[in-house]
């Protein structure tokens, strides 16, 4: 069979086509030599690029693409051996989130320098150019993640951190006023449980669930099992929400195993937060890494009650 020219289309008939790119041009498309592809290859015992029937190497457009994405991961400071094997969508997802980041730059330098009034000025204008459920979820969760990541390896002192925190909590508060609780169909409360004074997770989460249409009711932090449930019954909250910012399981997990037995049996209970990270999946008890999956889960929740009551 006669091999097409590079850059011509192989394929057959209608079905699907695709181009032979030249490795001198698909590396020069990625940004990358052929030492390093090589070393990509040889090392994680990969095969990123195909050969003709006589030898020849050559990329295809996907495979081009699945590169660039590598490259630009490294080039993000990821080691290529822990995202070699991730899907395209996961790795496009590290991409935006460093891109988030790099956004957040000059507020993250107001931050070290403790310089509030340019923090203050820096997150009015995301909020203004975002909205509140936004705001909350594109410039406030990647910051104070990122806050809490240098206050962890020692970059940022504590006094930036508390500085940081404490204007954050105002300004979602304020948001939590602009976007407020209504007892929609689906309800929920959110909280921190007892001892746990870092609120702003339990926070971002509530704008997003009341801009989902989630009756999202925000009860502060450090509850109580007792009154956490209480208040469930109170408002008939289909679900309860809890964020922790850092936890030690052998205190969460008992009170969380408490807390779920208060609970109605019809009444979910989500939680989320990095002091959830390390937690065995226990009965009844949902886990969320991120806002974004959160966010999706509580979409869903509604979409599906609203589509019930409709075909009832």
């Amino acid at each position: 069979m006669q091999e097409p020219e590079e850059g011509q289309p192989i394929g057959a008939g209608g079905g699907t086509l695709a181009r032979r790119i030249s490795m001198a041009d698909g590396l020069r498309m990625v940004g990358i030599s052929k030492l390093v592809l090589h070393a990509w290859e040889r090392r994680y015992e990969r095969h990123l690029a195909d050969r003709t029937e006589t030898g020849r190497r050559y990329f295809t457009p996907r495979q081009v693409e699945h590169l660039k994405l590598l490259k630009q991961c490294t080039d993000a400071g990821h080691r290529i051996g822990s995202i070699i094997d991730l899907p395209p969508e996961e790795l496009r997802a590290l991409v935006r989130g460093h891109a988030k980041l790099v956004a957040l730059t000059p507020l993250l330098e107001a931050i070290q320098q403790m310089d509030l009034p340019r923090m203050r000025r820096l997150l009015a204008e995301h909020l203004q150019e975002e909205g509140p459920a936004d705001f909350a979820k594109n410039t406030i969760a990647p910051l104070m993640r990122e806050v809490g990541r240098q206050w962890s390896d020692g970059a940022l002192s504590i006094a930036a951190e508390h500085m940081a925190s404490a204007e954050v909590r105002g300004m979602l508060s304020g948001c939590l006023a602009a976007l407020p609780a209504e007892p929609m169909a689906v309800r929920a409360v959110v909280t921190t449980m007892e001892g746990d004074q870092h609120e702003i997770g339990s926070m971002l989460i509530t704008l997003l669930a009341r801009q989902v249409g989630l009756g999202a009711l925000y009860l502060g932090p450090d509850l109580p099992a007792s009154e956490i449930a209480q208040a469930a019954r109170t408002w008939n909250a289909r679900i309860v929400c809890l964020s922790s910012l850092y936890g030690r399981l052998r205190v969460l997990e008992p009170r969380l195993a408490d807390l779920r037995d208060r609970l109605a049996d019809t009444t979910e209970l989500w939680v989320g937060g990095p002091g959830f990270a390390e937690l065995k999946q226990m009965k009844g008890i949902r886990y969320f890494a991120d806002v974004a999956s959160f966010e999706e889960a509580a979409r869903d929740l509604v979409a599906r009650y609203t589509a019930s009551t409709a075909d009832g």
